[in-house]
């Protein structure tokens, strides 16, 4: 018998980093995707999420890639949530 899939909602900004439970900042995922969305991230900041993303993708991500979010990176502050969770196309 094939298992149903189950999904659970993730809130896309922390309720512990001011994230609130208005629809634009829940998505539906499926239970094994959140689970390991908090396991690698553990709720950090966006920043902190893309540090940890540049380390364990060494080897699969293209040089350019990783070049343009390392720069991203040490141009801001990992703290600065405005930068880092308003929508705008500084990214």
């Amino acid at each position: 018998m094939k298992k149903e899939k189950r999904y659970s909602h993730h809130h896309i900004l922390p309720r512990s980093q001011w994230g609130t439970n208005e629809d634009d900042n829940i998505v539906l995922l499926p239970e094994t995707q959140h689970r390991a969305i908090h396991t690698l991230y553990a709720n950090r900041l966006i920043a902190e999420q893309l540090i940890t993303t540049l380390d364990i993708s060494k080897q699969a991500m293209r040089p350019e890639v990783r070049e343009r979010l390392l720069e991203t990176l040490t141009q801001h502050k990992a703290d600065d949530l405005d930068f880092w969770y308003k929508p705008s196309t500084h990214i």
